[in-house]
């Protein structure tokens, strides 16, 4: 049984994270993979879009839509993953 306060708003999953960027902000995460037995990561470089919510689960999961610097391909990433990319 789940404790009374432990979903304390009614918000989708990720939603506090996402709300930080605007659109054109560059953004980043890391992506893992397994490479002759050795885990690897790689630093992926976006654009971020907008947002999109999905329902998973039983619950709302919020992605941001990202313009992959890679692929030039329009992709979505958990929000938790993205973060701020500095620029000057």
């Amino acid at each position: 049984m789940l404790n009374k306060g432990m979903f304390e708003n009614n918000y989708p999953f990720g939603t506090l994270s996402i709300n930080k960027f605007i659109k054109g902000d560059l953004v980043y995460w890391s992506e893992w993979r397994v490479i002759h037995k050795v885990l690897k990561r790689f630093k992926k470089i976006g654009i971020f879009l907008g947002q999109k919510i999905k329902f998973i689960g039983n619950r709302e999961i919020t992605y941001g839509i990202i313009l992959c610097s890679e692929t030039g391909d329009t992709i979505e990433v958990l929000s938790v993953r993205l973060k701020k990319e500095e620029t000057n």
